[in-house]
């Protein structure tokens, strides 16, 4: 039932919004019962505030999609779900405050949130001390799954398969790539995940004949990728951040390198990407953990056309990463409140731990340190100017163009 509320700084209540322009497979009468409410901790200012806001409108979505169902249905009554945001500011140090004043000040006793891997360090901890379930739409980094936390669950995949798929997807075309660079941007994450694409690039038998940073934000690393062509690998892997990514391109075009595959954990399938290289975007490669065009197998919710197709009516425009990955966690939080027949935090935590759900963003099946491991991240392709889904191939809408043709042919 709904609990006293303590004003907080940067806390939003979002129970009244409506949804007159989205669809619901089920409408029923309005929920009969008291009201769950349920915290979040997002990064709705800051410098993570573009994806936060993508996640605040996921889990507007989502909210009112259960609501408009007939609520999160305990003991055969409907009860209406509020989400309170609470705007850490992308700052860790705030995120760990305010995920404390929502349990000891509002008395939350199930979180969703934070939105990216800063905060969820910082925000876990907390979750933990207080035994309060927390199921996050943006953590990903090993880093913080390896601290074993009873309490934190992700619907994101780990880091570490960040580019797994990248290289599972050439090692399946006719011409495999036998060698392979991978350069990457010197923050502690993207060391990680080259860390672990390095590991992975062994185990698979190939060759690595490069493997070094560059410091994050530089603007010209010719002189690496000299290095890099001298060494003349079949795939170079970047880790690093979207304007990094167009800025390689840039460069090796300028002295056209050509490997058979330019890969890049994150950019290819951002409009950024695409608008500023134009032509030269086409057959570059890039990771997501969930895009529009993902078939996935769904057991529960809309499918992903489908619930692209509904956002885009209540929000005008499409969702991206962060909006899935929040409408997924705050599905898995409801089914979990469900399954358990309580909103007691103990209980939810066992629901959340045996939870095996296939949704639109994915499977969602949490390993013992509460990483989504059964579900891989997604590849996606530049072809004719736009980004596809080309692996693995139960969820892709296009065939990946491998290897890539040069400079001069896109």
């Amino acid at each position: 039932m709904r609990k006293p509320w303590v004003p907080l700084a940067g806390l939003i209540a979002i129970g009244s919004l409506t949804t007159a322009c989205t669809p619901s497979p089920a409408i029923i009468a309005p929920p009969a019962g008291g009201v769950i409410s349920v915290g979040a901790v997002i990064s709705l200012t800051g410098s993570q505030s573009a994806a936060g806001q993508m996640a605040k409108e996921g889990y507007l979505y989502c909210q009112d999609w259960i609501n408009g169902k007939g609520g999160i249905i305990l003991k055969g009554v409907g009860h209406r779900l509020t989400i309170e945001m609470a705007d850490d500011q992308s700052r860790p140090s705030m995120a760990a405050s305010v995920t404390e004043q929502l349990i000891s000040q509002n008395h939350e006793t199930l979180l969703l949130g934070p939105s990216n891997d800063a905060t969820a360090a910082r925000a876990a901890p907390v979750a933990e001390g207080h035994q309060v379930p927390m199921v996050s739409s943006g953590a990903s980094s090993d880093g913080i799954f390896n601290n074993h936390y009873h309490y934190l669950f992700s619907v994101l995949t780990p880091s570490s398969q960040q580019l797994r798929g990248v290289i599972d997807m050439a090692l399946a075309q006719d011409a495999k790539p036998q060698t392979v660079a991978i350069l990457y941007a010197s923050d502690s994450l993207s060391a990680e995940v080259a860390a672990a694409t390095a590991n992975y690039v062994q185990a698979k038998g190939l060759n690595l004949v490069y493997g070094d940073s560059y410091p994050s934000g530089v603007n010209d690393i010719r002189g690496l990728l000299g290095t890099i062509a001298g060494a003349v690998p079949d795939l170079i892997l970047e880790v690093g951040h979207p304007a990094e990514s167009v800025r390689t391109v840039q460069q090796a075009q300028q002295m056209n390198i050509q490997p058979k595959l330019l890969a890049f954990s994150d950019g290819p399938g951002t409009q950024r990407f695409t608008t500023d290289l134009h032509k030269a975007a086409n057959f570059s490669v890039g990771t997501t953990q969930w895009a529009p065009a993902a078939k996935n197998r769904t057991s529960y919710f809309l499918d992903s056309f489908h619930y692209a197709l509904a956002f885009a009516a209540r929000f005008g425009h499409v969702p991206d990463q962060p909006a899935g990955a929040a409408t997924a966690a705050c599905l898995t939080l409801e089914v979990a409140i469900e399954r358990a027949g309580s909103t007691q935090p103990a209980k939810v935590r066992e629901a959340l731990a045996a939870m095996d759900l296939n949704t639109f963003f994915g499977q969602i099946k949490f390993d013992d340190r509460g990483a989504n491991a059964v579900k891989p991240i997604y590849v996606q392709q530049v072809q004719s100017g736009r980004a596809v889904l080309i692996w693995p191939p139960d969820v892709a809408s296009a065939r990946a163009r491998y290897p890539d043709p040069g400079w001069a042919k896109r």
